[in-house]
């Protein structure tokens, strides 16, 4: 079946209407009697595959348009914008949105940056077709034991190349009908596009054994072995030797938005919690009325929001800061499993027993706990993305000092649509400055009333790791980084997300949830307290608001992120 793809309406109302009709197609994920709901869910988790009610949903909704630029008879011009409406399907099954949805896109994005205008068009073709392809990143030396190995790529001799070697944990590789694979050749890394598995010239590729994984458990994660597996010139993506460069380009492209996906799955986690919570009477110690119910459940309210302001500014980067979103795009993918791991640590902790049930009403959230962690895995994990903080640590000393934020502002605004087309040959220069760093006193110049004291906390951090930065910079050449870069990290990530947050606040929409200060005084006094352990809490009023909000949007059925989006009923 081939997708219709009309002319498509790039506007913030449009994209609300695509993420509403597919919220609506999916319907009430507690509803028992519903054939997308939790228990068909579950079960196909427990069998190990995709729903395939959902995935004829997912085809007739035509989802592999959003990842089809515009120009190719696609939807896709805004990273944010794609995140938002992937988010319908992590929120049901993390499986589904990786194993239909990313993966694919992951793939494409590559002949996007580097393609000819045939291998565009032909992968454009492929995906509105209802496509799937598969992707073989290369394995960076920090990245995860768990995809280790590679493929070499000799020239035949014919113009064409001949391609062996082992892939051993790939993603819907069994259903790909195209493969993207990054090999080592006598001129260096190079990216080819091949047929896949599921065409019909790829089928002498050997499949490896199916691997069993305790997350996305829906997902067919096995491996890939060629043994001479003949590629013709045309497959070559970009120059001979050009596939580390290509790859760098893409990765601001692919971390950022696989993360902001996810925030799909926590969002379900929460609900679950929340829903667990109301159910309870007053006397027992997960109700309402428990003090420590409350502030877990207040405290992941705030965390997720923490991540989504982080989410939107590594989106809209490669749109208005290209050269800086290689630095946002690792910070958001070190930083926001780590949050949200944490969060849903917590949110156990009120379920008890319950965070384990495989079935029943609150089945759904060990299953969220299971797929979460797996998410975050991929050929640039923590610490291939930690390197990249620790480079721009190196660099900040040398960085230009920051300008004005408001030729940047539409980095902060989650509604606005207004955005330029990626650059990707942008997104592997030199950063100029650290702009979002860069941002945090002049946003805290504008921080009143309860904002006031977590501000100050992030702006004298701040200043403390600027110093730090100096010190490690200045060591002599040829010397190891000190391991205190590693700390240094950590602490570079979260004032990011601070500044995110308070940017997403200094430039709020003049009404509605976002005008609110308590949200972001809250969501800072998060990091603030990951930061300094001294940091008080915001006060009471500002918690009972934050608690009437989630309430709020649990019985109106609305998102926990920044856009309180209407969710399937």
């Amino acid at each position: 079946m081939t997708t219709a793809v009309n002319t498509v309406d790039s506007s913030e109302a449009a994209v609300q209407e695509r993420i509403a009709r597919l919220e609506h197609d999916f319907g009430d994920l507690d509803d028992p009697g519903n054939p997308l709901g939790a228990q068909q869910f579950l079960a196909a988790d427990e069998h190990r595959r995709l729903l395939p009610a959902a995935e004829r949903l997912l085809d007739a909704f035509g989802l592999n348009a959003e990842f089809v630029p515009r120009e190719l008879g696609g939807r896709l011009d805004r990273l944010d914008a794609l995140a938002r409406v992937l988010r319908a399907v992590f929120r049901r099954d993390a499986a589904l949105g990786l194993g239909y949805g990313l993966t694919s896109y992951l793939a494409a994005v590559v002949v996007w940056a580097g393609g000819t205008a045939r291998q565009r068009r032909d992968t454009a073709e492929l995906l509105l077709d209802d496509g799937r392809m598969a992707c073989a990143y290369p394995e960076p030396p920090q990245g995860n034991d768990f995809l280790r190995n590679r493929l070499t790529a000799e020239p035949d001799g014919a113009g064409g190349y001949r391609v062996s070697g082992r892939k051993e944990a790939l993603n819907n590789t069994a259903h790909a009908r195209a493969l993207v694979m990054f090999a080592h050749t006598p001129d260096g890394l190079s990216a080819f596009l091949s047929p896949g598995p599921a065409h019909p010239a790829g089928r002498d590729l050997e499949l490896l054994p199916r691997r069993p994984t305790v997350g996305v458990r829906g997902c067919a994660i096995q491996g890939l072995a060629l043994d001479g597996h003949r590629l013709d010139a045309g497959a070559l993506i970009g120059a001979p030797g050009g596939g580390a460069r290509l790859a760098e380009l893409v990765f601001p492209l692919t971390r950022s938005a696989g993360l902001s996906m996810a925030l799909g799955c926590a969002d379900t986690a929460l609900r679950t919690t929340t829903a667990f919570a109301r159910s309870h009477r007053s006397r027992s110690r997960a109700s309402l009325h428990s003090a420590r119910t409350r502030t877990a459940l207040v405290d992941a309210f705030a965390d997720l929001l923490v991540c989504d302001c982080l989410s939107l500014v590594a989106t809209r980067a490669p749109h208005l800061l290209p050269r800086e979103s290689r630095t946002l795009g690792a910070v958001a993918k070190y930083l926001l499993p780590t949050i949200l791991n944490e969060a849903m640590d917590d949110l156990s902790i009120v379920l008890g027993a319950e965070a384990y049930a495989a079935s029943g009403s609150y089945g759904i959230f060990q299953k969220t706990a299971r797929d979460l962690p797996m998410i975050g895995l991929g050929s640039a994990g923590a610490s291939a993305s930690r390197a990249v903080i620790i480079a721009q640590l190196l660099r900040l000393p040398t960085l230009a000092p920051p300008g004005g934020t408001e030729e940047f502002a539409g980095l902060f605004r989650p509604f606005d649509a207004a955005l330029p087309p990626c650059r990707p040959e942008e997104n592997a220069l030199a950063p100029e400055r650290d702009s979002l760093l860069g941002s945090l006193e002049e946003s805290a110049r504008h921080a009143a009333g309860p904002l006031e004291e977590a501000a100050a906390v992030l702006v004298r951090h701040a200043r403390a790791l600027s110093d730090a930065c100096e010190e490690l910079a200045a060591r002599p050449a040829g010397r190891p980084v000190s391991p205190r870069a590693y700390a240094l990290a950590d602490r570079y990530a979260l004032l990011a997300a601070g500044a995110a947050c308070l940017g997403v606040w200094r430039h709020r929409p003049a009404r509605g949830f976002l005008a609110d200060p308590v949200w972001a005084a809250m969501a800072l006094t998060r990091i603030a307290c990951r930061l300094d352990k001294s940091v008080g809490r915001v006060p009471a009023a500002g918690l009972d608001r934050m608690l009437a909000e989630l309430l709020h949007r649990f019985d109106d059925a609305r998102s926990y992120d920044l856009y309180a989006t209407a969710i399937g009923r």
